[in-house]
C-alpha cells in the first residue's frame, strides 16, 4: 500500500507545474507518503504543521454546522497550499511556488487523485 500511496502522490507532483512537494498525511500530523521535487525545509515538519489548519478546519465546520470541506487552499509570500480531505483521518496536499506555478492543475490532480487514495488508504 505505501508504494501504492507513493507513487500516486509522484504523479501528483510530476503533473503540476512549480510543486515542491506533494504529501498524505494523517490527522495527527504523522507524514503516511511524501513526493519532494524541490524544497529546502523540512517537509515533516510542514506536514504536522499543516495537520494543525486541518483541525482547526473540522473543529470550525462541526461548530458552524457545516458540510464537509472539499477543499483549503492557503497561500503565503512564498508558498500556495492546496488541501484535501481524505475521508475522516487523512488529508493530502500539493504545496506550490506562489509563482511560476499552476494552481488550477494541482486542483484537478489531486481531485482525480483523491478517490483512489482513499481507496488504497482504507482498503475498499
Amino acid at each position: 500500500m505505501a508504494d501504492e500511496l507513493l507513487e500516486e502522490i509522484k504523479k501528483i507532483a510530476d503533473k503540476v507545474p512549480g510543486c515542491r512537494y506533494t504529501s498524505i498525511v494523517g490527522y495527527d500530523g504523522i507524514s503516511v507518503a511524501q513526493h519532494v521535487v524541490q524544497a529546502s525545509f523540512d517537509v515533516s515538519s510542514y506536514d504536522a504543521e499543516i495537520s494543525s489548519i486541518m483541525l482547526v478546519a473540522k473543529e470550525v465546520k462541526e461548530n458552524l454546522s457545516l458540510s464537509d470541506t472539499r477543499e483549503l487552499i492557503w497561500l503565503t509570500d512564498d508558498s500556495f497550499f492546496i488541501i484535501h480531505p481524505v475521508g475522516a483521518d487523512y488529508f493530502m496536499y500539493a504545496c506550490l511556488k506562489a509563482t511560476g506555478s499552476n494552481p488550477g492543475a494541482a486542483r484537478i490532480a489531486l481531485n482525480k487523485a483523491k478517490q483512489r487514495i482513499h481507496s488504497l488508504i482504507y482498503q475498499e
